[in-house]
């Protein structure tokens, strides 16, 4: 344990009561202790006592997790969570700093949510009745009787620059009569069946937070994964934009993207935050944009207060998206998930050929990975609800880069070529189909025999080319991950757009008119009759084995692999089916 444990577990074992600091310290960790929504599991232990049972603590928050761990740590133990049989109350139950336990009965608890941006729980413990509440800084400095302090101010614009994610805890007593009639106003609200319920709980249960004492501040630290730095800066350099939408603090979304390199040194920063209204707003945006516009390496730092007013404003949207363009990295801190949403659906709304990607490990960021055209969720201790709504789940940050610069950058070569090749085929025989329509006066007779023409798109052109473009492969991962500038065409659609559509097309008339010209101008007749075989009918099949090999050698000359043997055995497979099909039938 570090030397502010030790500190604190020495001041409650001294159980001086009548000193002020051993108070202070009792009641800060056990509001940690109480005012959580945080599950305990016991482990070990035996019935005689011998044995000393382990506890550990699991919940969805692991901030919350911390803060009861390390109230444990310094000796104020949560020991369980006992539901009562009837309503929705339960006993907590605390041990130390003496041997003795301290029951504490929650009559209600008011969730944290990212509108609220604080958790509180109403206790009654030896016949009075608590309101715990803990919190963002930005809020709960108006719930307090009395402001910070300069201490207090300054300590958590250190912990803030440290990179420290910061709560402050406070609590206040309420009398009997307050309570009963507020417990009656929540109840009532908690019972509504519509859309209100969510709102009207908030507003009810913002009644009893305010006018709190001041008990402490928690920071807790937010480490980052094993090569979160290299893997933005292997992010960038693929020349993909990145912005950090976080609900921290400033000065602590900052200090993470220094640590993570997405802020170096030699970044130029501009600063549009704490906007007062929306041409405050406005004016803050362009002169980032201004201090911004034609440098290189270049970051931009917004908050939640400024896209309040921003968002709402047509010209200020266009302004957000310029600036997101001019800098290479940008922080927006102070966000609710609304706001991440609004954001990526900004993007999208300025720029109709954006690709958006999100990514995210909590709860809070569910808004913004739906909204993206491509969510990721990262597997962590933030729960399942991201991993649920996410398109792929990964389970460290640094797995981003090969799932980009590996399996998307195939997967999107793979699918351009699939797209253009399938149309490109059917294209090819349809113009058979079009050049006999003339020649017949649309008559309505079929071009190609019945038991040739009904496998082309099942046996003869269509399986092996997920054996073709499943194996293929350019380069090897490890020559596509140590060049980032490779996974370029892919956001820039240089391998399907419409110029590659079109030539596609094109060569599918093209090459289909020449299948079918060629064998009738040979011969140099069209007579028709469907009874017997004829000059018709050779010149026909004539024209789709053509088809056939055609479409076969372009798919293969298209293949970065064409030697391959996932290239050429399932090309032999397919034109073998069809030398069956057509000898046998």
């Amino acid at each position: 344990p570090g030397a502010g444990v030790l500190k604190a577990r020495e001041i409650l074992e001294s159980c001086q009561t009548e000193d002020p600091l051993f108070k202070s310290v009792l009641n800060l960790f056990t509001c940690l202790a109480v005012c959580h929504s945080v599950q305990v599991n016991v482990k070990g232990g035996s019935d005689d006592g011998k044995a000393e049972s382990e506890l550990s603590f699991s919940g969805m928050s692991p901030d919350e997790v911390a803060l009861v761990q390390i109230a444990d740590d310094v000796g104020i133990r949560f020991v369980s969570r006992i539901r009562k049989a009837a309503g929705n109350t339960s006993e907590v139950v605390l041990t130390g700093p003496s041997t003795s336990e301290r029951k504490f009965s929650v009559l209600h608890e008011l969730a944290f949510s990212s509108d609220r941006k604080r958790m509180s729980v109403i206790v009654k413990h030896k016949g009075g009745i608590w309101c715990i509440t803990k919190g963002a800084d930005s809020i709960m400095e108006g719930l307090l009787s009395v402001p910070f302090t300069e201490a207090c101010a300054a300590d958590l614009n250190t912990f803030s620059q440290q990179g420290l994610r910061t709560l402050i805890v406070g609590m206040r007593c309420i009398e009997q009569a307050e309570f009963d009639a507020w417990s009656l106003e929540y109840i009532a609200a908690r019972n509504i069946i519509d859309d209100t319920q969510e709102a009207k709980m908030a507003e009810v249960g913002a009644k009893l937070e305010k006018g709190l004492k001041f008990v402490g501040v928690t920071a807790v630290e937010d480490r980052l994964q094993d090569g979160v730095p290299e893997t933005i800066s292997i992010i960038k350099e693929a020349g993909i934009r990145l912005w950090v939408l976080t609900g921290d603090k400033t000065e602590t979304a900052v200090d993470i993207a220094r640590s993570c390199k997405l802020f170096t040194e030699t970044t130029t920063m501009a600063y549009a935050t704490q906007a007062l209204d929306a041409k405050d707003a406005e004016d803050k945006l362009l002169k980032a944009h201004s201090s911004l516009d034609g440098k290189g390496d270049t970051g931009l730092v917004l908050d939640g207060q400024t896209l309040l007013h921003a968002l709402d404003s047509l010209e200020c949207r266009k302004i957000i998206y310029d600036l997101g363009i001019v800098s290479r990295s940008c922080i927006c801190s102070r966000l609710s998930p609304m706001q991440k949403l609004e954001l990526v659906k900004l993007v999208r709304e300025q720029n109709k050929l954006a690709i958006t990607l999100a990514i995210g490990d909590g709860a809070n960021d569910v808004p913004m990975i739906q909204g993206a055209h491509l969510g990721i969720a990262i597997r962590g201790k933030e729960g399942t609800q991201a991993v649920q709504a996410s398109d792929i789940a990964i389970s460290y940050f640094r797995f981003l880069v090969p799932l980009l610069l590996c399996h998307g950058r195939r997967s999107y070569r793979r699918v351009a070529l699939f797209l253009s090749f399938y149309l490109y085929k059917n294209v090819a025989l349809l113009m058979c189909d079009i050049w006999w329509m003339f020649q017949d006066k649309f008559r309505a007779r079929i071009a190609f025999p019945e038991y040739l023409s009904i496998g082309f798109n099942v046996l003869y052109s269509a399986w092996h080319i997920l054996f073709v473009l499943g194996f293929d492969s350019d380069i090897k991962d490890e020559v596509a991950l140590a060049r980032p500038a490779l996974y370029k065409p892919g956001p820039a659609r240089q391998l399907f757009n419409i110029r590659i559509f079109a030539q596609w097309i094109l060569f599918g008339i093209l090459q289909g008119s020449i299948a079918w010209v060629i064998p009738f101008a040979w011969v140099g007749t069209t007579e028709y009759d469907k009874t017997k075989p004829g000059q018709f009918w050779i010149c026909s099949t004539a024209a789709f084995t053509s088809i056939n090999i055609i479409v076969c050698m372009k798919l293969v000359m298209h293949c970065e692999s064409p030697f391959s043997k996932w290239t050429i055995l399932p090309t032999a497979g397919a034109f073998l089916c069809y030398i069956i099909v057509l000898f046998c039938l």
